[in-house]
């Protein structure tokens, strides 16, 4: 038995190699230089010589980088209990329709992820057009003048506006990854609940909910991790402003590497975002247990 045990984790090894050695060169290779350069004043070209903590001091001393801290979070947690929510909600919904209509909602709802970052900001920018777009000539036509304001220079609604636009191209995208766990779960478990008397939405309660733990927690790594890289979306609806209150970690990055050539700072603020991403990750591999439903 002891022979076999190790033989099977071997086999593991030797599967797993391939996959460990692209990741080492691809993911882990690629940050060593960045680390090297977060420990000088480099301007993006050439490197004028070491100040070791500098950066990371001038890093954390900087207000736009706290701003950009809290603006990312702020996406994470709409992204986490206000997107995939409404996703794992939807997904459970048109279970109940017919298979033309669930074709339907699935391309309706999954074509805006595939569309162009572009092309999505862009609506949105006219949309929230604070003269002519849809979001205020519908406040007006409702006679709720009072809500229509410009949301993208507004320092109140700029954040959220642009976090919405970014969530809602992406919304229909978890839907589709809850909506397949939901169609691999053997229908033997909703005809036994449905034989002991369970309502449709309490049988999804206690029973695709609870089965769909390894894909939930598969959706909010992923959701996570691309609201923490958020930097399209504000780059072209807001471009940061107005002021600094619409950047995010990415987009500091960027406009400190970039815009001011701190490349060295930009470095810095790289590896505090890789740091951040991996507690993150570590803390929801944490909050769901490694037990394992069968079925």
């Amino acid at each position: 038995m002891s022979s076999g045990y190790t033989s099977s984790r071997g086999a593991v090894y030797v599967f797993a190699l391939p996959g460990l050695v692209l990741f080492t060169i691809f993911s882990v290779l690629p940050i060593l230089p960045e680390i090297l350069v977060s420990f000088q004043n480099h301007d993006g070209f050439m490197s004028s010589g070491w100040v070791g903590l500098g950066n990371y001091s001038q890093v954390f001393r900087s207000e736009p980088f706290w701003i950009a801290n809290a603006n990312t979070l702020m996406v994470v947690l709409l992204s986490l209990f206000v997107a995939l929510p409404i996703s794992l909600f939807f997904a459970i919904l048109i279970t109940k329709h017919t298979d033309r209509m669930k074709t339907f909602f699935k391309f309706s709802t999954v074509f805006p992820a595939v569309l162009s970052v572009t092309v999505i900001c862009q609506m949105w920018v006219a949309m929230l057009e604070p003269q002519w777009g849809l979001i205020n000539s519908i406040l007006n036509e409702l006679g709720l003048d009072s809500l229509a304001t410009d949301w993208l220079t507004n320092k109140q609604t700029v954040m959220p506006s642009v976090s919405f636009a970014f969530l809602w191209q992406y919304m229909g995208l978890n839907m589709l990854l809850f909506y397949a766990g939901i169609k691999a779960i053997p229908k033997h478990f909703y005809e036994a609940a449905q034989l002991e008397g369970l309502g449709f939405w309490r049988a999804n309660f206690h029973i695709t909910i609870p089965l769909l733990k390894d894909i939930i927690k598969y959706v909010i790594i992923i959701s996570t991790m691309g609201s923490m890289a958020m930097f399209a979306h504000t780059r072209i609806m807001t471009n940061g402003g107005p002021g600094n209150t619409s950047r995010t970690v990415m987009y500091q990055m960027y406009y400190v590497s970039f815009s001011t050539s701190e490349f060295g700072v930009g470095c810095a603020i790289a590896i505090f975002f890789i740091i951040e991403c991996l507690l993150l990750t570590v803390l929801i591999n944490k909050t769901f247990s490694d037990e394992v439903i069968e079925y």
